[in-house]
């Protein structure tokens, strides 16, 4: 721009004001003066005179006035067209003075199709006003989704959420960015059909041209006209048109014809009998998305709204053959429900080009912290031997916030850790991830589909009853119940009865072989034992501040308080020896600064999930110390196959090569880590190999090496030779993939594929990782309790999986590897599912991850290890000697 340009445009600057820019985007979309006044709340009078000053100032006329109506000329259009964003932008800065001033709480308007209100917009209303009193939310009702967009764009809304419908696994290309604007993607739901008529459906699914010729109940009101598009059913004379989901339900129910409506639809509603609600094959999903412009993304009240919008999880219909799947996805999203703080918490590390990875080398190479560690699951113990002494009191802190003791009602990897301290399972987990007695002495599994439990004599709870077989059915009947426990209810889909067989013995019979169905009835997996009584007397309502959790293990819940603590007391009902801790204070502390403070302090003896980025600062306290173990994650890309250009082999195969898992490892994480080979983890293969063994079998699978002219014969291969563009978002809660994602950026830019690396809040990076969503690369962040080496490649491979791969080969393997009984063999199994997914390069994997715990320099811990906190880890715990 031309110096002599800036007095003039900075005298238009000063002449325009965001009140006058309003009434302009109200005059363009009600089209006459009076009827702006009607929708901005003015009088008609006003809105000329507001509209005359600007005139004045600019020196053009703005609008076109005739007799009955009022139109924009060029120059006011102009304005208007940029209006929105600069009163986005105005209100975020307005909203952030507020913020720092003590002011309220915020303004978030939302627009959204009436369809959209009871069972998106209302939940997600109530859970915003809980966690932001004060904040303002008005809803917007509109007739379609481009009502609702246009509300946005025109800035009088400032979140659309908007719905489509699209057959599952059709080949689509990400939404086009609309100027100025950003689209998150929240959930899919799949939709299904209801009707009167008796029709084959095999699994519960049916193609719907099997229900073609029969009348339909179309209309807004349901999802009927696109599956008719889809399959190329014309409208019938008979078909009936409605604009509500209820009345299309009801119409359906009394056999007036054919329904299809997404799963939330019929939440809450019991069928009647004679009306069958099936699955369709192929399947056809809603997706549901939010909408803001870019600006209005950094206002904090619209932020919160996005990031409670993406966390909702719509109620579903007990139609079995769209549940598996979704039970799959959320036993993913539970480990990660508590640990979500604020962005601001988790300050993502600078990022280094590949380059200067490696001039780094050469000084990690002589970090000490490049720890033999990474090669075994439990790490040596250069701790002093433990004195004998008993130990009064510790305390812990935890990097989350926890708002259930009750792991079926939240079933985070943290809640997992404090629940293990009070409550006990069937069986226990070692060390080395075997399973040893708990509850029960001993067990037998008499066939490949019974097993029975005989249970110990001597086990009480804490308030000093037994632990009876009635207590211990009552309990996994509860666990598998999806309301009682959400966060359990995935793991016990197999089993078919509990049942008491004799005054100590239990009986467990599953629908079909599982070989990882023994570890589940640990604590690291779904079995938590409590009093059938207590239950009872606090009608169902355990893990809140006032019922506590009641258990049979060492020590008793004596205090919590919701986001900032529990406390635990030892007991003399344990069954087992009397640890050496007597009591235990847990303090829920997200804020990295805040838990190192208090250990600079002295006032924290263990804590977990030391952040990467201050492990040095830890490690440098005179009163702590850091101890590292693999800890079951793996970290890797996928592709979803239904997003071009990820259809197609030679794109992924360019990503593939430019991945530098070895410089990710070594420098980014500074050897806390190893560089993945596969899916499973070298500590999940324990039970047939030792762990060299286990890296040898491994590395066997196919490896795309790091080699970026690769990289580029690949792309240019390729159905898009001159590159492209694609986004890939990382959470806020792991630093560390964010920075591998940029390195990864830097490495495609010298391929000439553009990735736009973007950090979003922890519940829109797990809403993003849905087959549905129009995210084509994704980084996935796996955390296993059990390290059963089928779960990972289960979800990342099998039926429903995130990147909407379909290869039949891969799902037989899978599911003969969960009938095999022998180690080996079922590996074997896994191995060669992942070697053809890896020759299709699905998933790229990146490194197995490491945890840092530390501890108080005079507190010892035995057997720590990848499964250390998964069973009672206080009764660890010692004292160590001088």
């Amino acid at each position: 721009m031309d110096s002599t340009d800036a007095p003039e445009i900075d005298a238009l600057t000063r002449a325009l004001d965001v009140h006058s820019l309003r009434i302009l985007v109200a005059i363009d979309q009600e089209g006459s003066i009076s009827a702006a006044a009607r929708a901005l709340g003015f009088t008609q009078p006003t809105i000329t005179q507001h509209v005359q000053r600007l005139e004045a100032r600019l020196g053009a006329t703005l609008v076109a006035r005739t007799a009955r109506a009022a139109t924009l000329t060029p120059v006011g259009a102009l304005l208007a067209q940029h209006a929105p964003r600069i009163d986005a932008s105005l209100t975020a800065a307005a909203t952030e003075l507020a913020r720092v001033l003590g002011r309220r709480a915020g303004v978030v308007r939302i627009a959204a199709p009436v369809e959209c209100v009871a069972h998106v917009i209302a939940p997600a209303f109530a859970r915003l006003a809980a966690e932001i009193p004060g904040i303002e939310v008005s809803v917007h009702e509109t007739d379609d989704t481009t009502a609702a967009l246009d509300l946005v764009r025109g800035g009088r809304a400032d979140v659309a959420v908007t719905i489509d419908v699209a057959a599952a696994g059709s080949r689509r290309r990400p939404a086009p960015r609309r100027a100025g604007a950003r689209s998150t993607f929240l959930f899919a739901e799949e939709v299904v059909a209801l009707t009167v008529t008796d029709v084959d459906a095999p699994a519960g699914r049916l193609d719907p041209r099997a229900l073609s010729g029969l009348p339909w109940i179309r209309g807004r009101g349901t999802c009927s006209d696109v599956v008719a598009e889809a399959i190329g059913r014309i409208e019938r004379p008979e078909d009936i048109v409605t604009g509500r989901p209820d009345a299309a339900i009801a119409l359906a129910a009394h056999g007036v014809g054919t329904a299809f409506v997404a799963e939330s639809d019929l939440a809450g509603i019991t069928l009647p009998n004679g009306l069958r609600a099936l699955g369709l094959s192929p399947s056809f999903t809603r997706r549901t998305s939010a909408t803001t412009l870019l600006e209005a993304a950094e206002i904090p009240a619209v932020a919160a709204a996005i990031r409670t919008l993406a966390s909702h999880r719509p109620t579903t219909a007990e139609v079995e053959a769209t549940l598996d799947a979704r039970r799959r996805s959320e036993s993913h999203r539970a480990r990660f429900r508590t640990a979500a703080p604020l962005p601001e918490e988790n300050p993502a590390m600078p990022f280094p080009s590949t380059a200067r990875l490696a001039q780094a080398a050469t000084v990690a190479a002589a970090s000490a912290l490049l720890l033999t560690a990474c090669a075994s699951a439990t790490p040596e113990n250069t701790t002093a031997p433990d004195s004998g002494a008993e130990i009064e009191h510790i305390t812990v802190a935890l990097p989350g916030s926890l708002s259930s003791l009750y792991v079926g009602q939240e079933a985070g990897i943290l809640n997992y850790y404090i629940a293990s301290i009070a409550q006990e399972g069937l069986v226990s987990i070692d060390a080395q991830g075997r399973v040893q007695p708990g509850l029960a002495e001993s067990w037998e599994q008499t066939d490949e589909l019974t097993y029975v439990y005989e249970l110990r004599d001597d086990a009480s709870f804490q308030d000093g009853t037994p632990v009876t077989a009635d207590d211990v059915v009552f309990s996994l009947e509860q666990a598998r119940d999806e309301t009682s426990s959400p966060g359990l209810a995935y793991y016990l889909t197999n089993v078919d009865t509990v049942e008491k067989t004799g005054d100590a013995e239990v009986t467990i019979t599953l629908t079909e072989p599982d070989a990882a169905f023994a570890s589940n009835m640990s604590t690291g997996g779904a079995a938590f034992v409590t009093s059938k009584a207590f239950w009872e007397e606090h009608d169902g309502k355990v893990g809140t501040p006032d019922a506590l959790l009641l258990g049979s293990g060492p020590y008793q819940v004596t205090e919590f308080a919701p986001d900032s603590h529990v406390t635990f007391e030892r007991v003399d009902t344990w069954w087992g020896e009397l640890p050496k801790v007597k009591e235990i204070t847990v303090n829920f502390v997200p804020d990295e600064s805040t838990r190192l403070l208090a250990a600079q302090s002295g006032d924290v003896d263990v804590a977990f999930n030391v952040p990467l980025a201050q492990s040095q600062q830890w490690e440098n306290l005179d009163t702590m110390r850091v101890d590292y173990v693999n800890d079951l994650s793996y970290v890797g890309l996928y592709f979803n196959t239904n997003v071009a250009p990820f259809d197609d082999p030679k794109v992924r195969e360019a990503f593939a090569h430019a991945v530098d898992r070895e410089a990710y490892v070594d420098k980014l994480l500074r050897g806390h880590g190893e560089a993945a080979t596969a899916i499973m983890t070298p500590e999940s293969l324990g039970a047939a190999y030792e762990a060299e063994e286990a890296r040898d079998v491994l590395a066997g699978i196919p490896q795309w090496d790091y080699d970026l002219d690769a990289a580029k014969a690949a792309l240019a291969e390729s159905s898009v030779p001159d590159g492209f563009e694609a986004e890939l978002l990382t959470p806020n809660t792991g630093p560390q993939l964010g920075t591998a994602a940029q390195a990864l950026a830097q490495n495609l830019e010298e391929v000439g594929i553009t990735l736009n690396v973007r950090e979003v809040p922890i519940e829109e990076w797990l809403a993003s990782l849905d087959a549905s969503s129009d995210h084509g690369v994704n980084l996935m962040w796996y955390f296993s309790t059990l390290g059963d080496p089928a779960e990972v490649p289960s979800y990342l491979l099998g039926a429903g999986n995130p990147a909407g791969y379909d290869n039949p080969a891969i799902v037989d393997l899978i599911a003969q590897a969960g009938a095999a009984s022998d180690p080996a063999a079922r590996i074997d199994l896994l191995v060669q599912a992942e070697t053809l997914q890896a020759e299709d390069a699905i998933n790229v994997p990146l490194w197995w991850g490491q945890s840092a715990t530390a501890f108080a320099k005079d507190l010892g811990m035995n057997d720590y290890s990848s499964f250390a906190f998964i069973s009672s880890w206080p009764t660890q715990l010692y004292r160590a000697g001088q």
